[in-house]
């Protein structure tokens, strides 16, 4: 057979390459010509060719947000799973595409806008799946913005009774684009939840709602709502622009709709709802979560399970929906102004492919061949903040594994919040200390050690034990 794929993940870095070498790798295996692109953080790679794509018996979409250019598969027999399946059994995917693919089909669109996103929403697009396609494209932004304030205060903060100030007439240039790269954050996350429900004519409302929703001035409440509100304008306006997209309006109107009706509209009745109503209360909310996180941090009773809390769900699925949760109220952290949420999640983010990177080297026997050959990768990924780096490891042992990741993970989240560790970038890993995005390089080094040790001797512990108890059936 001839099979081929598209893979995605929210970040583009890890997942997205590893499905795609996962079904290449089960492609040949099975005998079977298999192509895969990528739409990863560096752009679409390997792309399908129209030829590529009407020769295909198949087409397997592995996807944790909205893909580009899924109208290119109408009438073929279309797979679509979420992206970890793949990782875990990609042999068992291609094996089961005869039962489980259908045949792709889509609503019509006009001729002059054939975007994908513009069909009506498959029945698979979950509300976390787009919420991880807000977060994909909203988190470039945040790590450029937290990189040059934190090289700014860094460079040319002055220690004063309120804290660093910057001075220099440079570095407050440097810190004021920063500042910028923070609040793009909130449009950008509310425009592409929008965008996965039904595209490119929901971005304008769903941007401009978001700004208008975190000025305090236009809703004349105390304070803006944050990501929260960030994330109720994206679902407001994705599904307010999806009902739109189903109104019979004569075909004359038809091309002005996407770009003249719909955004108008869209803009006005949210923005409406969100002075008259929903401000107010959602500016509470965030508000009141805000006060809470920063108290549940600064207070060490109360740190340390909010640190286990948010270091096991980093652990869990390493990467996964779950992680994400973890990561974006991190994120969240950052522009509301307790990075020390975000250093947590940074402290349990390495600790995984650290941990079993590193104990393929102290006890080898517990591995396979293929493990052991994954060990250098994932302790080279780990240095970087790439928690998937542990995934091969998890999808051949979870019973061992994953308890490890998750206790390991959670020690290091604690110690890290007791410790007051702050991060200002959206990422973990050494790499972000070196780069001065944290307050405290050592400690927070210090933390990811004692973090991966655990990880690393438990899982040997664990692994050892099966083992002893392997050879005494055999006995």
């Amino acid at each position: 057979m001839k099979i081929i794929g598209v893979t995605k993940c929210p970040v583009g870095i890890a997942h997205t390459y590893l499905a795609a070498e996962k079904l290449q790798q089960a492609g040949n295996k099975l005998g079977d010509e298999m192509k895969v692109e990528t739409q990863g953080a560096q752009g679409t790679e390997n792309k399908l060719t129209e030829e590529d794509i009407q020769q295909a018996d198949y087409v397997v979409i592995a996807a944790d947000v909205a893909i580009e250019g899924k109208d290119r598969f109408v009438g073929k027999k279309v797979l679509e799973l979420p992206i970890k399946e793949v990782i875990k059994d990609a042999v068992g995917v291609l094996n089961s595409l005869a039962e489980r693919a259908q045949t792709y089909e889509a609503t019509a669109v006009s001729a002059e806008d054939k975007e994908p996103s513009k069909k009506t929403e498959s029945g698979g697009k979950t509300a976390m799946k787009q919420l991880m396609n807000g977060v994909s494209y909203m988190i470039p932004f945040v790590v450029v913005g937290g990189l040059f304030i934190a090289v700014s205060i860094s460079c040319g903060g002055v220690p004063t009774s309120k804290g660093m100030v910057v001075t220099s007439e440079f570095w407050k240039r440097v810190n004021s684009i920063g500042s910028i790269g923070f609040s793009l954050m909130i449009p950008i996350l509310a425009g592409f939840i929008a965008y996965a429900i039904s595209g490119r004519a929901a971005l304008a409302p769903a941007m401009i709602a978001a700004m208008v929703a975190n000025d305090k001035t236009i809703l004349g409440t105390g304070a803006g709502t944050g990501f929260l509100g960030a994330i109720l304008v994206g679902y407001l306006a994705g599904y307010l622009v999806k009902w739109m997209n189903t109104w019979k309006v004569p075909k004359s109107i038809r091309p002005i709709m996407p770009i003249f009706v719909i955004p108008i509209l869209g803009t006005g009745i949210i923005s409406a709802a969100l002075v008259l109503f929903l401000g107010a209360p959602v500016a509470w909310l965030m508000t009141s979560l805000q006060n809470a996180l920063a108290f549940l941090s600064k207070n060490p009773a109360t740190a340390v399970p909010l640190g286990l809390l948010l270091g096991a769900m980093v652990g869990v699925d390493m990467g996964g929906p779950i992680n994400k949760v973890a990561f974006l109220f991190g994120t969240a952290s950052i522009v509301s102004g307790t990075p020390q949420i975000m250093g947590a999640v940074a402290c349990a983010i390495p600790v995984p492919p650290l941990a079993m990177g590193l104990a393929t080297f102290i006890d080898r026997k517990c591995f396979n061949e293929e493990e052991r050959a994954a060990g250098l990768p994932a302790l080279l990924m780990g240095l970087i903040g790439i928690t998937e780096g542990a995934i091969p490891f998890a999808a051949e042992d979870p019973k061992r594994v994953i308890p490890s990741t998750v206790i390991g993970g959670s020690i290091a989240s604690a110690i890290g919040l007791v410790l007051g560790i702050t991060d200002v970038v959206p990422h973990g890993g050494p790499i972000v200390g070196f780069l001065g995005a944290t307050n405290n390089l050592a400690l927070f080094l210090i933390t990811i050690l004692i973090g991966t040790l655990v990880t690393a001797f438990l899982s040997i512990a664990l692994k050892n034990r099966k083992l002893k108890k392997g050879t005494a059936k055999q006995a």
